[in-house]
């Protein structure tokens, strides 16, 4: 199900499933559609999200920064929050600022 959050154009990239949200991130990630991203997941807050980066081919800082923020929001609220898939070109934003995949998981023994 997708879940309506008014004019954000990546509204389609949400969905709800009997086991938290997906947000599957478009191939493009300008710094201007970082307050997109957030809005995206604070719609998800409260529930475990899983984040599919395997289409990413391009990712400015700021989305990079929302998902950061998002991480702690869900290690706050003690849920779930995972990378299901991600791009080469993802991987690489993440090395070239110096984090991990991990520092954006949270929920297992690995990531608490």
């Amino acid at each position: 199900m997708t879940i309506a959050v008014g004019n954000n154009p990546l509204a389609e990239c949400l969905t709800e499933s009997e086991s938290g949200f997906e947000l599957s991130l478009p191939e493009s990630l300008p710094g201007e559609l970082a307050t997109h991203v957030a809005d995206l997941l604070l719609a998800a807050r409260g529930k475990p999200v899983a984040v599919d980066a395997g289409s990413v081919k391009r990712i400015d800082t700021p989305c990079i920064q929302v998902l950061l923020s998002a991480a702690r929001c869900w290690r706050d609220d003690r849920l779930p929050m995972s990378i299901s898939a991600q791009s080469e070109m993802f991987s690489d934003n993440l090395t070239t600022l110096g984090l991990t995949t991990a520092e954006l998981e949270v929920g297992d023994a690995n990531h608490v």
